[in-house]
């Protein structure tokens, strides 16, 4: 059970949103930097299909990315040799290791050319129910590694086998990927990600998180999330479940300083936001600012949340005080919230000459 006489309740907010997020090691490449007429000088970040904008000089400490259900790791610096050198003892091993039922844990390897592998294997000797599809791409001095999985039950119909249907799309993916530098906003469909982007007009299940510090405030951050509406369904509105947070508090809630709570629109996005500003662990004051939407059941119209806290600890665990107001806090979240917006493409025909 939570306890709150031993967490802020910035904290103890997160905690009880935390099944609305993903977590991981976050990284990301961010556009370079432009003005808005709110914010001023900024970097615009871009993240899956979407853009956002934050004050110049802020930087992503992290980011989680899964598209058409396979997870993206971090790339990696490499250079060629030693992207064969690897290659070729990762086949080894795996073709030597033996399963309880199959000559070896290796299943299948493919390349789909000179830079790309693919290969399914059995985790360990005694699994047999889902097989593991890793695809590898090396290009431009890094190493891209991607990972799904392929079950080994019936597979439904008009597919020959899921592995086949697993080991088909991440050669297509593989075959869209490319790296991207941190001022590269494309203008074609497609996904961003950490170092790389994958061109693509239909819209695939995306999903994404990433973490922004907040130039010259370093106790302030920005989260960003999205993922389809079928994975995450809320059973109530964000301001429902806040009031509840709130009761859970009791006493401690006189403490809680609400600023701004209400239905709000970004863009063509419907949604909810609550703005409190509270004591952090150290008992320094803090904000924790959400606004979230459900989204409409689409691709294009996923769930969101963004969130804005100040008062984080810093690197060594210590809670730190906010520079911010509540009013300088405010100011940043409205104009970082009101710049999020899906990114502008030109499609295939109207690059055609």
């Amino acid at each position: 059970m939570m306890n709150f006489n031993s967490l802020s309740f910035i904290n103890g907010l997160s905690m009880v949103l935390c099944t609305f997020a993903l977590s991981g090691d976050l990284s990301i490449y961010s556009g370079s930097a432009s003005m808005n007429k709110s914010l001023g000088p900024v970097t615009t970040f871009c993240v899956g299909r979407f853009l956002i904008d934050v004050p110049q000089g802020s930087t992503l400490s992290g980011g989680n990315y899964l598209y058409d259900f396979t997870r993206i790791e971090r790339p990696q610096a490499m250079e060629v040799e030693a992207f064969s050198a690897r290659h070729a003892e990762r086949e080894r091993f795996l073709r030597e290791e033996k399963h309880k039922s199959e000559p070896s844990l290796l299943r299948l390897v493919e390349i789909p050319d000179t830079y790309s592998r693919i290969y399914v294997y059995w985790q360990s000797a005694h699994i047999t129910a889902v097989a593991e599809v890793d695809g590898y791409l090396w290009t431009n001095g890094v190493q891209f590694l991607l990972k799904t999985q392929a079950g080994m039950s019936a597979p439904p119909p008009g597919i020959s086998s899921r592995q086949d249907y697993a080991v088909a799309r991440m050669r297509e993916t593989l075959a869209n990927l490319r790296t991207r530098q941190d001022d590269d906003i494309p203008t074609e469909p497609g996904y961003c990600f950490e170092g790389g982007f994958i061109a693509n007009p239909e819209w695939e299940n995306e999903e994404a998180g990433i973490d922004i510090d907040i130039a010259g405030h370093p106790d302030a951050f920005v989260s960003v999330w999205f993922y389809p509406l079928a994975m995450s369904k809320h059973d109530r509105p964000l301001l429902d479940r806040m009031g509840d947070v709130l009761q859970m508090l009791g006493r401690m809630a006189t403490s809680v300083h609400v600023l701004r709570r209400g239905d709000r629109q970004v863009g063509p996005y419907k949604g909810q936001e609550f703005l409190v500003s509270a004591p952090n662990s150290g008992g320094l004051r803090g904000h924790s600012f959400i606004w979230e939407t459900e989204g409409e059941g689409t691709l294009d119209t996923p769930a969101l949340k963004i969130e804005l806290t100040t008062g984080h600890h810093d690197e060594n665990s210590n809670p730190q005080q906010t520079r911010m107001t509540d009013a300088q806090a405010m100011k940043l979240w409205d104009d970082v919230l009101d710049s999020f917006r899906l990114r502008p493409v030109v499609s295939a025909q109207e690059t055609r000459p």
